[in-house]
C-alpha cells in the first residue's frame, strides 16, 4: 500500500466514524418532557394576565408566570378577552 493509499483509507475511516456518530446522537429519541397539569379559566371582566398569574402558586417572581400562561395559550400578547379560557399552570 502506497503512503496515499494509506492516508486516503485513514481519512476515510475517521469519516466513517464521524458520521456515525452525527446519525447516533440524531437518531436518539428527545427525552419527552412531563405534560404540565394545567387548570382553566375563564377571564372575566377587568382581569390582567398580571393579576390572574398573581393568583397562581409560584416562587419567584410573577413575570415567569406570565410567560408560561402565554406560552400555554399561544398569546403573542397581554391581551385578553372576557370570557376566553385560558389553560393555567396548576403549579
Amino acid at each position: 500500500m502506497t503512503r496515499e493509499t494509506l492516508q486516503l483509507s485513514v481519512r476515510l475511516l475517521v469519516l466513517l466514524v464521524a458520521l456515525s456518530l452525527v446519525f447516533l446522537f440524531v437518531s436518539r429519541p428527545a427525552e419527552a418532557e412531563a405534560p404540565q397539569e394545567t387548570v382553566e379559566y375563564v377571564v372575566a371582566a377587568g382581569d390582567t394576565l398580571w393579576q390572574i398569574a398573581g393568583h397562581v402558586p409560584h416562587e419567584g417572581d410573577v413575570r415567569g408566570v406570565i410567560l408560561e400562561i402565554q406560552d400555554l395559550n399561544g398569546l403573542e400578547s397581554g391581551t385578553i378577552y372576557p370570557g376566553q379560557v385560558l389553560l393555567l399552570p396548576a403549579g
